[in-house]
């Protein structure tokens, strides 16, 4: 059933291709024959780097009691010299802005309170739609095992009433709520997750059954009985713990209204885990987003592509920014794992969708407690579409290939 699924989604034109060239040949190619707008190449290739483990690592290691699977170093495409600066970034919240968006904010006090990040399941399908995605500045996506995903959503500029539905936390959870400077909403977790967060974020950690509602709220929906988050709750109840004020500095990205150059045309990504696990964003010229849909497994067995809608108010799940990170996936087992952020390493691959058009970057992390910053080929900042932006992160030797002028597939891999 499943093949003539996919033989049903390729008569509708929707067909899933797996990519079969990696992003170094792609790059490499498009020098040659590639639009207009291309990065600087050169064939000079970057120097290793190499890092301790950082605390988060450290934590891991002890609770799980076991040495992680050794994973490669990634290999970076060859480009000029990247040395970003600290300097560079600006700090929006000091103008008023909301430093993940770019954008103005209807409550300046929110932008000197920590963010609140809240853990979602995207499987089985019958916990689709999720609540609230549309609310977020930030949503990171990441590999969880069985060629499925999660996501963790980041409210800063503004609050949601309904979040989820609530998914235990990974170990990336608590590194992205570092880098966040956050406080975390999970469903539960394992003996070894559990062990990492009250080491790593001691009260900035709220546990389904720990949290009242209406902080945390038990509904019955279409997959039953599941858990939402009320993020302006969960504030109130960390700020009842702790109530001097808080000092966060979540600056890193930068904003540019227009796009001067671009690198290629980017109508479309899918980014498929397995034939039956796929996510597909979509330019829509209209409202200048990208928008969300996803596999859809019907009653008979047959898989297609739905789009997504906001299970609230039914409004379909688009955003500004779509950024792929490739990252090395660290594996303590077949379903516990981490990413290693290189901390201080500059020269990490990164694409980003935005306006209907693709950019070549990079990505780094100066630090365990700063948020990510994106660079171009020279090593400048560059430069998101003011607004809300989807993150995911893709193992070092996940395939990339552009099927068709602006259609742009990413097969995943582990490493």
């Amino acid at each position: 059933m499943l093949e003539s699924g996919i033989m049903q989604a390729k008569i509708r034109g929707r067909f899933l291709r797996l990519a079969g060239l990696s992003l170094v040949l792609i790059l490499l190619i498009s020098a040659c024959a590639g639009p207009k707008h291309l990065p600087q190449i050169t064939p000079a290739a970057l120097p290793e780097f190499t890092a301790s483990p950082n605390p988060i690592q450290r934590q891991t290691m002890a609770a799980a009691n076991a040495t992680p699977t050794p994973v490669p170093s990634p290999t970076p495409w060859p480009v000029a010299t990247a040395t970003p600066s600290s300097i560079l970034i600006k700090d929006l919240a000091a103008e008023g802005l909301n430093p993940l968006t770019g954008l103005p904010v209807d409550d300046q006090t929110l932008l000197q309170q920590r963010p609140v990040l809240v853990k979602i399941a995207n499987w089985p399908q019958g916990l689709r739609p999720a609540a609230g995605l549309n609310q977020a500045d930030l949503v990171f996506e990441y590999y969880i095992g069985a060629q499925a995903n999660h996501f963790l959503a980041v409210y800063h500029g503004q609050d949601s009433e309904q979040v989820g539905p609530l998914a235990p936390a990974r170990i990336l959870d608590a590194r992205l709520s570092e880098h966040y400077q956050g406080i975390l909403a999970y469903a539960s977790a394992d003996n070894t997750v559990e062990k990492v967060l009250s080491e790593v974020l001691p009260g900035r950690a709220f546990l389904r059954g720990f949290t009242p509602c209406p902080a945390m709220c038990n509904l019955t929906d279409g997959g039953g009985e599941n858990t939402y988050v009320n993020t302006s709750a969960v504030r109130q109840l960390y700020r009842a713990e702790n109530p001097e004020s808080d000092i966060v500095n979540l600056s890193g990205l930068n904003f540019a209204s227009r796009l001067s150059q671009w690198d290629a045309e980017a109508q479309q990504l899918s980014y498929l885990y397995a034939d039956f696990s796929v996510m597909q964003w979509d330019y829509d010229p209209q409202s200048g987003q990208y928008q969300l849909s996803q596999d859809y497994a019907a009653p008979d067995g047959s898989i297609s592509i739905a789009p997504s809608y906001d299970r609230v108010d039914g409004t379909p799940i688009a955003f500004d920014n779509i950024i792929v990170l490739f990252a090395s996936y660290i594996e303590y087992g077949t379903s516990l794992y981490d990413i290693d952020f290189r901390e201080g390493d500059p020269h990490q691959p990164a694409l980003v969708l935005r306006d209907g058009k693709l950019l070549y970057g990079t990505w780094m992390t100066p630090d365990p407690f700063t948020p990510i910053q994106l660079m171009d080929t020279s090593g400048k900042p560059l430069a998101l579409k003011p607004g809300r932006s989807w993150i995911v992160f893709a193992g070092t030797k996940s395939s990339t290939s552009e099927v068709e002028l602006g259609i742009w597939e990413i097969t995943f891999s582990l490493n």
